[in-house]
């Protein structure tokens, strides 16, 4: 790539940045509705992104792999009998990231000493920026692997074109930017590393070229296991040539392949063999159970015409099929079926390994819970390698008015993807049964009705169109000028990394011995590093974690039956078990708040989130109760906290309505309950709070206008009636 198409390249991808990356509500003068969607940089899912970055996390911060206390981890309550907390993920990503990690580290304490607010327990800005970064990075330079891939039969012009579309016009666009803490730009970034040394080492068919790939091929699955699936094109390789050769010399040629088959599996052994030990420390066994058990029931369970009609489906359903959400892979796979001699030898690897990702697909019986056919993302790759062969025909002067079709194509699959990936849940959610149709369908609504939300969500180019004050703080000086800056620094110095190494002033990274000697290291340390953080519990420990698991149940049990004062007292019982958890002290202050006993409540709360500071449902009851109190300041400061928080709680939103309303702030409060209904548009409680507020500025219309939405959604009772029968009044006497 020369200079100026490296910068030309790096001004795209930062520009895209820029416009998708969405900052959530880090200030409390950034307009809560601006963030539109579930995530943001500053927000890390209670699912697969907490399980991921807990190990980086928990392994810095805290020196162990104990889970019990990551906040928000959605799997806390799921102890294993070893005493740990079940994590079904991968610690791959932690390592990529550890290095951003570090400086987010220094960044926070820098802070810190600095006299500003900010915590250096992994869960401040500095980390969540800093590992936003990381994830970007490495999907940069991901797309340069790629982009150099498609230059060992390519020309220059048409592996730029392949390299962007097939990451905008794929569901990576949305795991680049708006949910980065997933583990797909990683998987990506070295899926592409895989594909592009196999194919410049294969012709070598030199073991230790096979150790390398191999010891990448395990740190791929270290990051998702689910690559494994790249093991098909691997062997199958190896078959289809070793056949060739063992026509003249079968003995050598049965020697080869068994030489290089060990040298791949032992590269790959070597390097998963900490995350194999880390999983039985954690889970008693040495592989992802939930994985496992998924696996089991789709092999048990394999039916031909439940196949057959998945196979139709992860092609053409309205929902995510490929020809409508992703029509450049399935072009991608058509041109791997081309004849071509310039790839011939490729062909049948990279077909196999997409019938082995296709399959696990297809057999596992649980979808990938996200946007897209995202357990794709490590395929794109090799899509890309099936889409240049096919635009290279193209590229041939018979086909030159075809070219100008290739590149219209293309324009208008990425639109088609920027358009899908504007609405996901934002006007459409995400289990939408005919998502990609119905978001194709209603461009034309988002270009014309609704244009805000071209720019996605609370971007910096959406903020800093938003009303600001005169001054801005740290937080706005880290959101706004330190993040993109760091950013900008980092694709910078990928691209001169990149130059330096393919202008052999740093080829010796290129090394197959370097690079598989130094993943041995690698590997040799995480392995110390879990059997210093991950011991054996001993068995008293294990017996009270589990007692306190039991209590806590019971508590639920008897909450859940009314029984409040037993409930209590369970969940105290599980507190003394374990007194560092914030959940039972969270939940015996819900015990007090069903009892009115607001100030006990409180004490609870309070206590919970001192283990749990954005705790958001403990802000919410203490904004409530400090309203119900009579302290409405107090109140509106823990429902901010709450919304900052977690900026797509709808229940926050009304609460906060309902405070500003007490204050005379009606606009406000309007503002806040179309936040809550923008949220779900379904929230019929929401819908009646908004009907009370329009009618208490005598705005009857849209007073009406909601309140049959809120009766039409189920709501009843005498508050109900009585707005009606007053607006019903109005409308007679005029």
């Amino acid at each position: 790539m020369s200079q100026r198409s490296a910068i030309y390249f790096g001004g795209i991808f930062f520009f895209i940045f820029l416009w998708l990356t969405p900052l959530g509500v880090f200030n409390t003068w950034v307009p809560a509705n601006l963030h539109t969607g579930f995530y943001s940089v500053a927000t890390i899912d209670r699912g697969d992104d907490t399980g991921y970055y807990a190990y980086l996390r928990s392994a810095f911060i805290d020196g162990d792999l104990d889970f019990f206390n990551e906040r928000g981890y959605a799997h806390s309550d799921k102890i294993n009998s070893t005493g740990y907390v079940f994590n079904n993920w991968q610690m791959g990503q932690a390592v990529l990231f550890f290095p951003f990690f570090l400086i987010g580290h220094g960044l926070a304490y820098l802070y810190q000493g600095l006299g500003y607010p900010i915590t250096t327990d992994g869960y401040s800005p500095p980390y969540y920026i800093s590992t936003a970064v990381a994830s970007v990075s490495y999907l940069f330079a991901g797309l340069i692997f790629v982009y150099l891939t498609l230059r060992m039969f390519a020309e220059k012009n048409l592996s730029r074109l392949v390299m962007l579309s097939t990451w905008l016009a794929s569901p990576l666009i949305y795991f680049s930017f708006i949910r980065q803490r997933m583990a797909h730009t990683s998987e990506f970034f070295l899926a592409s590393i895989l594909i592009f040394i196999w194919i410049r080492f294969r012709q070598f068919r030199n073991p230790i070229h096979y150790l390398m790939i191999g010891s990448v091929l395990g740190f791929l699955c270290m990051t998702r296991v689910i690559n494994i699936a790249f093991f098909a094109l691997f062997f199958v390789d190896f078959f289809w040539e070793f056949r060739r050769q063992g026509k003249t010399n079968p003995a050598e040629a049965r020697k080869t392949f068994f030489i290089l088959s060990a040298a791949l599996v032992g590269g790959f052994v070597i390097t998963m063999l900490p995350q194999l030990y880390a999983w039985y420390q954690l889970n008693g066994v040495p592989f992802p159970p939930r994985h496992m058990k998924f696996a089991g029931e789709g092999l048990a369970g394999f039916n031909l015409r439940p196949l057959l009609e998945n196979i139709y489906a992860l092609f053409f359903s309205p929902k995510w099929g490929l020809f409508f959400s992703m029509p450049l892979a399935v072009l991608g796979i058509v041109g791997l079926f081309l004849k071509d001699n310039s790839f011939g030898s490729l062909r049948p690897g990279l077909l196999a390994y997409l019938i082995g990702i296709f399959g696990i697909i297809l057999l596992y019986p649980e979808d990938s819970a996200s946007y897209g056919h995202r357990h794709l993302i490590s395929a794109l790759p090799v899509f890309a390698i099936g889409l240049g062969f096919l635009f290279q025909r193209f590229s041939k002067n018979s086909f030159r008015k075809a070219y100008i079709c290739v590149w219209i194509f293309c324009l208008i699959a990425i639109l088609a993807q920027f358009f899908m990936v504007v609405q996901y849940k934002v006007t459409l959610p995400y289990n939408h049964p005919a998502f990609t149709t119905k978001a194709l369908l209603s461009v034309g609504d988002i270009v014309f009705d609704y244009p805000k939300y071209l720019i996605r969500s609370s971007s910096l180019f959406q903020i800093l169109l938003a009303p600001h004050p005169g001054k801005w703080d740290y937080l706005d000086g880290m959101f706004l000028v330190l993040y993109p800056s760091f950013q900008l620094l980092a694709l910078g110095l990928i691209l001169l990394l990149f130059h330096k190494t393919f202008k052999n002033k740093l080829s010796y990274i290129l090394n197959p011995k370097l690079v598989f000697s130094n993943i041995v290291l690698v590997s040799l340390f995480l392995i110390v590093l879990v059997a210093y953080a991950a011991p054996k519990k001993p068995g008293k420990e294990i017996a009270s974690r589990l007692k306190y698991l039991e209590t806590s149940q019971n508590g639920d049990a008897f909450f859940r039956g009314g029984q409040t004062n037993a409930a209590r007292v369970a969940y105290t019982k599980a507190s003394q078990h374990m007194p560092n958890s914030w959940k039972p002290y969270f939940k015996i202050g819900q015990t007090w708040q069903s009892q009115g006993n607001f100030q006990e409540a409180n004490k609870f709360l309070q206590m919970a989130l001192n283990f749990n500071p954005k705790l958001s449902p403990a802000l919410i009851i203490l904004g409530n109760n400090y309203s119900r109190m009579g302290d409405l300041v107090g109140a509106e400061k823990m429902l901010r906290q709450a919304i900052q928080s977690w900026p797509m709680n709808k229940f926050a939103y009304d609460s906060l309505a309902r405070v500003l309303a007490m204050q005379d702030k009606k606009e406000l409060a309007i503002d806040m309950l179309k936040q809550a209904i923008r949220i779900d548009p379904n929230y019929g409680v929401g819908h009646a709070n908004l009907a009370m507020v329009y009618l208490g500025i005598n705005q009857d219309n849209k007073s009406l206008q909601h309140l049959n939405r809120a009766i039409d959604l189920g709501v009843r009772g005498p508050v109900i009636d009585r707005i009606k029968s007053i607006i019903e009044r109005t409308a007679a006497s005029d």
